[in-house]
């Protein structure tokens, strides 16, 4: 455990030098995206995921915003061919690859619904520059664990919203660096957390279900659902190692490590 924790500091401090981080990124967007997440299959499990909780609060019509797209622009082009007359796409990073195939693949007239459809990066969902109220739909998949301040994400979807629009977001909650020990983060401190994994390329920001609902509601949201769709048991040793601020939170928030929040921006 020390020598990992060594480790991860001595290379979150080498990333914080410009000409070792612009090649530590060059390398890693230079491989190809994770390939599930360009398969037919996951693109429309992706869309009818957002659309059946979107389709509760609000009809699949007007413009839609896809908030970290990743590989492809799968998701909303299959909004738009159910009826979004507009659809926008950004991300802090670029398209990984040309994704043309899979487009023919999910429409038959792909064209047209990317002719719909504008891609925009590097332009983080705290910052972007899009317009108030300019959106009835906003939605996002693998996206929000990763936002660096979300509080200031949160913000952003509420503003671009338009009134009575409807916003729903599959959030991972899981430790990324080991899949298969989910709550392995959970050990860290704040401070330690940031000095050993800081400025990883890939920021995983450490939010449980309860911080996400809380800052949904803090920004204005109503009718805030949030659904668990995968658990982890955390037994009596997994919370005794735990930094305090997790170890005091409920069972049940803790062992939900995959959710779908669902809100409303009111009228």
């Amino acid at each position: 455990m020390a020598e990992t924790l060594i480790k991860a500091l001595v290379k979150n401090q080498l990333l914080a030098v410009p000409p070792v981080r612009e090649r530590v990124m060059r390398r890693k967007y230079a491989r190809p995206y994770v390939p599930a997440k360009n398969s037919l299959e996951y693109v429309r499990d992706v869309y009818d995921n957002a659309s059946t909780r979107i389709a509760s609060h609000h009809p699949i019509t007007g413009t839609v915003l896809e908030i970290g797209p990743g590989g492809n622009l799968g998701a909303t082009l299959l909004f738009i061919d159910a009826g979004c007359d507009h659809g926008v796409c950004i991300d802090a990073h670029p398209l990984l690859s040309d994704q043309s195939q899979l487009y023919r693949d999910l429409l038959p007239d792909a064209e047209q619904a990317l002719a719909a459809v504008d891609y925009r990066h590097p332009d983080p969902i705290e910052t972007t520059q899009l317009p108030d109220a300019s959106f009835d739909i906003i939605f996002s998949a693998a996206c929000l664990e990763h936002v660096p301040d979300p509080p200031a994400a949160i913000r952003s979807v509420y503003r671009m919203l338009k009134p009575g629009g409807a916003t729903t977001h599959s959030i991972d909650l899981r430790d990324h660096r080991d899949f298969n020990r989910p709550h392995d983060f959970l050990r860290y401190s704040d401070r330690m957390w940031n000095l050993t994994y800081g400025r990883a390329l890939v920021n995983q920001n450490r939010w449980r279900a309860s911080d996400w609902e809380r800052e949904f509601r803090t920004a204005g949201f109503v009718d805030i659902e949030i659904e668990p769709a995968e658990t982890h048991a955390v037994d009596d040793q997994t919370r005794s190692e735990m930094a305090s601020r997790f170890r005091e939170m409920p069972a049940a928030d803790l062992e939900m490590t995959l959710i779908n929040l669902t809100a409303v921006k009111p009228d």
